[in-house]
């Protein structure tokens, strides 16, 4: 499916009037009520919960009668006085990456937290590794699934498989203090996620032909929560279903509207970043957020979780939360630029960051030699106003585009 660069540049821009999905409303009351708040009173009721499983490892989470809380809870709000723990307490310097800073100062600030356990695949960068050992002295019990890797399709052998269910059912014992897993609860939630997967894929194909309809902030709000279902599934699934219809309907007219197909690879850097490519006419067609497969259903449940884990790395999907080599994300980004039609891409890191700077360098090369124009974003995680050089930087790169 290949975009369309519609319109003239004379038309309005994306966020004037124009046809806009009714589903957005829903989007945004969903949100509003998934929240850190939300998910402690469940825990005060009783509810397990622990921080980090929210990627490929969820279904097994969800299996085990616990809440997994993404780490971006821990820079949703006080990110600021986070940050200043950080570097007065645990002297980080102040150039340093705002997420980790955000990570290590929230998590002292909340101890002792009713959400005490933290999970992370072995994987992950350095600092956040370390983040999670420094946890440990404010009694938060840590759990590193040992990194497991297969960057190629013959190092996905059996006896690395194999290795990663054992991993697997370790966390299962540790999340049920000690009880076996429950396989028909594991089924149940892989062959849940596998139904939002597919409704997910079928929004994404639909939007390239009407990204205007349904805008980038709602659609990412949508990705992200492809995994917890605003802990209302049944709701989020039926609301996929709704746009589904919408979106089939708005495929089929032509859009009057102008706009340029951008593929947006990292973060969004906040949703301020979204609006501004908007506004410059940009749409993003292209979203390097969530994973294209399936879980495999002809394997026992553990070994469809490896799977799918071991055939995201070599496919540069899921990021270093799932192992990912740096260097594989612009597979990923080629294809959908070939799927899309998008004229360029946008890449994004947080400031700071090591291994955002690696996968931008790498994709700056690899695309200057295909004729893709690229632009890098570096952002923080505090919910601010983008910086003028920022939104200069996006008006400049989408109006060359035209």
């Amino acid at each position: 499916m290949s975009a369309l660069w519609l319109g003239n540049k004379g038309n309005a821009p994306a966020d004037a009037a124009g046809a806009q999905s009714s589903a957005t409303a829903e989007i945004k009351e969903l949100v509003k009520t998934y929240n850190l708040s939300y998910i402690e009173k469940l825990v005060a009721q009783g509810q397990k919960a622990i921080w980090g499983g929210l990627s490929w490892e969820a279904p097994l989470i969800y299996a085990c009668d616990t809440i997994p809380v993404g780490i971006s809870e821990l820079w949703r709000d006080e990110s600021r006085a986070a940050e200043s723990v950080a570097e007065n307490y645990f002297q980080i310097p102040p150039e340093f990456c705002s997420m980790i800073k955000a990570m290590i100062g929230r998590l002292h600030l909340r101890a002792p937290d009713p959400i005490n356990k933290v999970i992370y695949f072995g994987s992950v960068c350095e600092p956040i590794a370390s983040v999670y050992e420094l946890a440990k002295s404010d009694n938060y019990d840590v759990f590193c699934i040992e990194n497991v890797t297969a960057f190629k399709t013959e190092d996905k052998r059996p006896e690395v498989v194999s290795f990663l269910v054992k991993e697997l059912e370790r966390v299962a014992l540790w999340l049920n203090d000690g009880k076996p897993l429950d396989e028909e609860k594991l089924w149940a939630e892989i062959k849940r996620k596998n139904l939002v997967s597919q409704k997910i894929r079928t929004i994404l194909d639909l939007r390239v032909k009407a990204p205007l309809y349904l805008s980038s902030v709602p659609t990412m709000e949508l990705l992200l929560g492809s995994t917890h279902y605003f802990g209302q599934p049944e709701r989020y699934i039926a609301l996929l279903d709704q746009l589904i219809e919408e979106l089939t309907l708005a495929a089929q007219a032509p859009e009057e509207r102008f706009f340029i197909p951008i593929v947006l690879a990292g973060g969004s850097g906040g949703k301020e970043i979204l609006k501004v490519i908007e506004e410059s006419h940009g749409a993003i067609v292209g979203w390097v957020a969530v994973g294209t497969e399936d879980y495999r259903l002809d394997v026992p449940p553990l070994e469809s979780i490896a799977h799918y884990l071991l055939d995201s790395q070599k496919q540069g999907e899921l990021g270093e939360g799932a192992g990912t080599s740096a260097t594989y994300r612009r597979f990923r980004v080629e294809e959908l630029i070939k799927q899309t039609g998008a004229k360029g891409i946008i890449s994004s890191a947080i400031t700071g960051c090591p291994y955002g700077s690696v996968v931008q360098k790498t994709e700056r090369d690899y695309f200057k030699g295909l004729n893709v124009p690229v632009i890098t974003l570096e952002t923080n995680v505090h919910k601010e106003r983008p910086s003028e050089e920022q939104i200069m930087r996006v008006k400049t790169f989408v109006e060359m585009l035209t």
